[in-house]
């Protein structure tokens, strides 16, 4: 890495559910190549950004567990930043969970240089069926409506008492914008809609790599590093909702996202899906409407720099099932066939460990646990 000072500091605050991701593994895949044309992704680990992003909302707790790796780490992917040379991007969704004062401080980290904000925002009406899906992946196991209720989009907040984040906190792309731009220059401020569905996943870069300054984002084309996060269908949801309750915290937050949310939720349910993802129930959609023109009405008065079109944030009409709309049948059919796929696993698994000689798989896990020693430690220091 170079040794001068980086002229710009991008920074992607989310939100949730954009394309978030997939713009991550994309600059992680090409990071080498991005330097040669003067972007700089700093990261050292594979998760650097999503614990900085923690330590940087000032709370270490994600999806029930304590991460213990955040400490300290916006201050460790600072100094990485600041060791590059040109244009340097960083970020994550979870930042657009910060707090005001939190996100006042992560940015007086980067004083000194220009400091960029970039938001990715989809229509409400998309985010919202999104958000609590995700979350339902996560381990929560709030009903559509309790969720709606929570969230403050309408409906009563009396119906289930779960606890954790206020959902679509972070989706509140006024707010958010707010929180992280409200004291530098609206023409440092830049919001990338997400082209409406059906789109080529590529049309998002292209205007990402346009807000960061990349003249030719098709020299950076997705590949198998990307990773896909999959929809799942009404019925496959409620099953991992179900699941969820079942658990009933027996998992530590650690396996249950190893297990549950990717093996079980991302793979396996997503495999075996039969029913549609949901839309929006109608009664539902004029708020979502009223709120996309609160977005769209905010980051115009304000004078944000727009990469696509706000019009984009408007829902369209939508045909579909709503969250809810799902029989036993199909639930039990769901439930049956991931069953059946998770034992296959089970059983491949124990293939694999079968045919390891005892010297080896011995030699794997000292040398899991030395790496975990020693990440443990340079984080301590």
């Amino acid at each position: 890495m170079a040794t001068g000072r980086p002229h710009r500091v991008f920074v992607h605050v989310g939100l949730p559910k954009t394309g978030t991701t997939f713009l991550q593994d994309l600059m992680r895949q090409h990071r080498a190549a991005l330097q040669s044309v003067g972007v700089c992704y700093p990261d050292d680990g594979h998760r650097d950004h999503f614990f900085a992003a923690l330590d940087a909302r000032g709370d270490h707790v994600f999806a029930g567990g304590v991460r213990p790796a955040a400490r300290g780490a916006w201050p460790r992917l600072v100094k990485l930043a600041l060791a590059c040379e040109g244009t340097v991007v960083l970020g994550h969704e979870i930042l657009a969970t910060a707090p005001p004062d939190q996100a006042r401080a992560a940015l007086a980290a980067l004083d000194g240089v220009e400091v960029h904000v970039v938001a990715t925002a989809r229509d409400p009406a998309r985010q919202v069926v999104a958000d609590w899906q995700e979350s339902i992946k996560h381990g929560r196991r709030l009903r559509f409506a309790a969720y709606v209720g929570k969230a403050g989009l309408g409906g009563q907040d009396d119906s289930e008492s779960e606890t954790g984040p206020v959902p679509f906190r972070g989706q509140q792309l006024a707010e958010v914008l707010d929180s992280w731009g409200g004291a530098l220059p609206a023409e440092r401020v830049h919001v990338v809609t997400v082209p409406p569905a059906g789109t080529q996943p590529a049309l998002l870069w292209h205007r990402f790599a346009d807000t960061i300054g990349i003249a030719d984002p098709a020299r950076f084309p997705p590949g198998d590093e990307v990773r896909a996060n999959p929809s799942l269908g009404v019925a496959d949801i409620e099953v991992m909702r179900r699941v969820s309750t079942f658990l009933d915290s027996r998992l530590v937050a650690s396996e249950f996202g190893a297990v549950a949310k990717n093996l079980y939720a991302q793979r396996i349910l997503a495999q075996v899906s039969r029913t549609p993802a949901p839309v929006p129930p109608a009664d539902l959609m004029p708020t979502l409407e009223a709120l996309a023109e609160r977005w769209i009405a905010a980051v115009t008065e304000r004078g944000y720099t727009v990469h696509g079109d706000l019009k984009e944030l408007r829902p369209g009409a939508v045909a579909g099932r709503g969250p809810e709309d799902w029989d036993m049948e199909e639930a039990l059919d769901t439930a049956t066939a991931a069953t059946a796929e998770l034992l296959l696993e089970v059983a491949r698994l124990r293939r694999e460990c079968a045919a390891a000689p005892r010297g080896v798989l011995r030699h794997r896990r000292l040398r899991k646990a030395a790496r975990a020693g020693l990440t443990r430690m340079l984080r301590r220091r």
